[in-house]
């Protein structure tokens, strides 16, 4: 009795365990023999969590255990197309014939992904019609009988998403497709105001309550893109840098605002803006965020606070007109450097890697002026973020790079490249005679601005 009892119980938890592996299975047509990548989506960011090779038809299949969580997943496919999925505790199976990236996609099983994309369907076709109707709208003469025409099929096809997005919405409330949905349903003004008007409306009216709430949506790039459309609504071709910048800021502050209702997304929301400030450069935003931001306020001192925290502290340290930071260390000959010993009216610190291809093909400019100028005049320190001295030693040799070499051989981790908050390669810090930061150029023509 006591060997039918184990048995019976062994037997449901293998059951139970069997419950919850479940499977992606694709078909893309012409994708024979190529390997395919499993994509974890989280904001903007992209995680390769397994790969699959195709049958001679194309087909492959990913096992999706427990350690999988629920959320948005991509796959891509060898053509460089990337078909998004929603995962939540579900065999999911499609086809698609993966020649472009806006092919159709053809749900066979998976409930949420059906109602997701009876939603991307009808909104891809109806916003690619908006499209090419608005430009009618805008310049065509109002009394004439095609206007409104255009402006009836224009109310017509938003009001196909907009009933679409109520339907799923109230037939499916409890599904991670509604939830996404939701967030993702497109804000439409008035079709007959002014483009200025029309602009305004969208900044008052882009985000809508609960749009921010949903921690599930952590787990996908929903929230994300929608903040990026955003802040494109404050960009203006006719503005120049500075109003620009305040006009970035002013949307950034909204952003802020609206995302103070959960801790977990404000947290996310902020170290998704620095992230992207950070990649094209943006440093009133990123000082603005330092300066600006409520992470004191937040009852739970969670990990990412802590970072987030300690990111904003080297932001404000870093600021353009504050001191540098001053170090001490020594190049590849042994010989020390201490920043503050060097007298130069100018000095770039400039963090690179051997392994780093954009280096190479910035760095020679620079190389260029470091040549012909007085090392009174200009003075370079090149800190490294190998780990290997023998191929930094092979680089340093190989591209002539004779200015001051530091390498403390720790990666990413080094003293130098910590202290300075370095998360890229090349990152470019100048100074002036007396150490103050003067600019971080971004790019060959920013830094050459700073040399000239």
């Amino acid at each position: 009795m006591f060997r039918i009892v184990c048995m019976l119980l062994i037997g449901f938890l293998n059951l139970s365990l069997f419950a919850q592996e479940y499977s992606l299975s694709g078909t893309v047509t012409g994708l024979e023999n190529k390997e395919v990548l499993l994509m974890r989506i989280t904001g903007d960011n992209r995680k390769i969590v397994d790969t699959a090779q195709t049958d001679l038809t194309g087909s492959f299949v990913f096992e999706l255990s427990e350690k999988f969580p629920v959320g948005q997943y991509g796959i891509i496919t060898g053509k460089g197309q990337m078909v998004e999925f929603l995962f939540n505790n579900e065999n999911i199976q499609f086809v698609t014939t993966g020649s472009t990236a806006t092919d159709q996609v053809q749900i066979i099983e998976s409930v949420e992904n059906l109602i997701y994309y009876d939603y991307l369907n009808i909104k891809g076709m109806n916003m690619y019609k908006l499209d090419v109707l608005y430009p009618v709208i805008l310049y065509y003469p109002k009394d004439d009988p095609y206007y409104e025409k255009t402006l009836t099929e224009v109310i017509n096809l938003r009001n196909q998403i907009q009933e679409k997005v109520a339907g799923i919405i109230e037939e499916y409330p409890e599904t991670m497709a509604s939830r996404y949905i939701k967030v993702d349903e497109p804000v439409f003004a008035n079709p007959e105001l002014s483009p200025p008007e029309q602009a305004a409306y969208l900044k008052s009216h882009y985000f809508k309550d609960g749009d921010f709430l949903d921690t599930l949506l952590l787990s996908s790039n929903i929230l994300t893109s929608k903040i990026v459309s955003y802040l494109s609504l404050y960009q203006d071709k006719n503005l120049n840098q500075q109003q620009l910048e305040k006009q970035l800021i002013m949307a950034v502050d909204t952003v802020l605002e609206k995302a103070f209702t959960d801790q977990v997304v404000y947290e996310f929301i902020i170290n998704f803006l620095i992230g992207g400030f950070e990649a094209i450069g943006f440093e009133k935003g990123l000082e603005h965020i330092a300066n600006q931001n409520l992470l004191s306020e937040l009852c739970v001192n969670t990990e990412r606070k802590k970072e987030l925290e300690n990111k904003m502290e080297i932001i404000r340290k870093l600021a353009i007109g504050q001191p540098a930071p001053d170090f001490e260390s020594v190049d590849i000959f042994g010989d020390t450097v201490r920043l503050s010993a060097i007298k130069s009216e100018k000095t770039i610190l400039v963090f690179w890697a051997s392994w780093c291809p954009h280096c190479n093909k910035i760095l020679p400019e620079l190389k260029e002026f470091y040549n012909n100028a007085q090392t009174s005049k200009l003075q370079v320190i090149g800190i490294s973020v190998d780990n290997e001295k023998e191929g930094l030693i092979a680089a340093i040799a190989e591209h002539g790079y004779n200015w001051i070499n530091i390498a403390e051989l720790k990666g990413w981790d080094g003293d130098i490249p910590v202290e300075y908050g370095i998360v890229a390669t090349p990152s470019f810090i100048v100074l002036d005679q007396d150490k103050t930061i003067i600019g971080k150029p971004g790019n060959a023509r920013e830094l050459r601005s700073f040399l000239e």
